[in-house]
């Protein structure tokens, strides 16, 4: 061994022997070798920052790479298209612009959620920690929940939900929907052979039109017929909304049945499970289908009643405009600024793309917008959850003091519907679920008692019995009016209305 290659563990003040010449070994300095073994932790200490800083970096672009992979797919589409140049096309045209440029595709956090769970290959919590922290604010928004499957809808329809759910089909995430095997060309067959007269009637929803108020105008299954099998192509986008579904195929995915509330209750009154002495007659959904041709646009509205909607894409696409957070407030402001108005929406617009096999679910009494940038055809339905029961009564309050919010008229359907479930729901609501429901029932008076009647004005009687379809001659009498009133039969509404306050007269915390 050299001077050079002494070890420091045997680094000791000791006597050395002479070496072969009688030279005498050099006693080792301490503070030198200190100084030393300093320098050496030094430089490794500044090695490993190096490589910690290039593992954080590291960290940094994985984590932009993941949030990359988290943002959804979307497809492309043109708005810039031939009109006829009436002015109600050319006002919704410039709408459609203006929505286009102020919006922006729908983000959701749960994606980046799932994704950054492949970080822990190979960094340590800490570090995934200390990189979220940093990134915070790169996170997408919900602005949509994504739905992964079946199992995972189940669970969302399960609880409240406020923002809308989208299940995107993908090549290892099938369509939840019964069937995909009906296009726009099956439809129109089925409606040939259905209306063989072609003068059953049929809306259409035609931009066209200045007006907004007369944009919905009654048409012929001929007209659709021709429309859709012309060789030529349409300068005007026509929306035909309110197809019922009778071809007898169901398309409803089957948990959005299993949450529908009013499924839940009319199986439950049912005394007997066999079919023996069953005397049940199955009512499913009404479904209904969307028929759109290119191009068509429907400014920004409600679907009536309070209910959630799904809507399944059978055939071509749609762009989905809403607002990003929607509250009653918002819905109020669309009663006030219009349909075609698109500033004053907190935290401004976003939109899906809906392609074939995909399934979007709004809750109660949601603003949106469409475009349909090719010839689609949808097919969706409403329905009511126990979560979100509360928001329903709430949205069709806000419908009857605003009824311009939507594009369909209440109907005496809505208040049966309703005025049957808080009846029923009663029994097994929870507490929770009461509290809020009551909440929303405090937005609708009490109906009169017969009693109190006599309270009320001549002109306000004449209100009542002209809701109920009761015929009076033009010279009655207040007395006259009164007991028409108390004779009447309850409209379905007023039956809704007696069915809130009973539902509030039952209604006892902690039970």
């Amino acid at each position: 061994m050299t001077n050079n290659d002494i070890d420091p563990s045997h680094l000791q003040a000791t006597i050395d022997d002479d070496d072969e010449d009688g030279a005498r070994t050099r006693v080792p300095d301490k503070a030198s070798d200190k100084r030393k073994r300093r320098d050496t932790e030094d430089g490794s200490r500044q090695k490993h920052k190096k490589e910690r800083g290039t593992i954080s970096r590291q960290r940094a672009k994985d984590f932009d790479i993941i949030i990359g992979q988290a943002l959804i797919e979307w497809g492309r589409y043109n708005t810039n298209f031939q009109t006829s140049g009436t002015e109600g096309e050319s006002e919704l045209n410039d709408f459609l612009q203006e929505l286009e440029r102020i919006s922006e595709f729908a983000e959701t956090g749960a994606t980046a959620a799932r994704l950054l769970s492949s970080l822990r290959k190979n960094y340590s919590p800490i570090d995934i920690l200390m990189t979220i922290q940093s990134k915070l604010p790169d996170l997408p928004k919900d602005d949509v929940i994504l739905l992964t499957d079946a199992k995972c809808l189940e669970n969302v329809l399960s609880r409240p939900f406020r923002v809308p759910l989208l299940h995107r089909t993908t090549t290892d995430r099938f369509c939840l929907g019964s069937r995909m095997d009906f296009s726009i060309h099956d439809l129109l067959v089925h409606l040939e052979k259905a209306y063989l007269n072609a003068k059953s009637s049929v809306s259409v929803y035609d931009y066209s039109i200045q007006d907004p108020s007369k944009r919905t105008r009654e048409t012929t299954v001929n007209e659709l017929l021709s429309y859709f099998r012309s060789d030529n192509s349409h300068n005007v986008g026509l929306n035909f909304l309110d197809i019922e579904n009778r071809t007898g195929i169901r398309f409803c995915p089957s948990q959005i049945i299993l949450q529908d509330i009013t499924t839940i209750l009319e199986a439950r009154n049912q005394p007997d499970i066999g079919k023996t002495r069953s005397e049940w007659k199955a009512e499913p959904l009404k479904e209904f289908f969307l028929l759109s041709g290119e191009n068509a646009i429907s400014p920004i509205h409600v679907d009536k009643g309070g209910a959630n909607t799904w809507i399944l894409i059978l055939e071509g696409r749609k762009i989905w405009y809403f607002p990003r957070h929607v509250t009653a407030q918002t819905v109020r402001w669309l009663a006030y600024a219009g349909s075609q108005y698109l500033e004053g929406y907190e935290d401004g617009w976003v939109k899906v793309e809906l392609r074939p096999g995909d399934l979007l679910i709004m809750p109660p009494t949601f603003p949106h917008a469409v475009f349909t940038p090719e010839s689609c055809l949808a097919v969706g339905s409403q329905f009511y959850t126990a979560g979100n029961l509360s928001h329903s009564i709430e949205g069709l309050k806000l419908q009857e003091d605003y009824p311009d919010i939507s594009n369909e008229g209440l109907d005496d359907s809505v208040y049966r519907t309703l005025g049957k479930v808080l009846r029923e729901y009663g029994t097994i609501a929870t507490s929770v679920n009461k509290a809020h429901i009551i909440s929303n029932c405090s937005l609708f008076p009490d109906p009169p008692a017969p009693t109190e009647l006599n309270k009320f004005s001549k002109t306000s009687l004449i209100d009542i019995l002209k809701s109920r379809g009761v015929t009076f001659s033009s010279g009655a009498t207040k007395n006259e009016l009164l007991q028409l009133s108390s004779q009447g039969e309850r409209t379905p509404r007023e039956t809704f209305l007696e069915a809130i306050q009973s539902f509030r007269e039952q209604f006892k915390f902690g039970e």
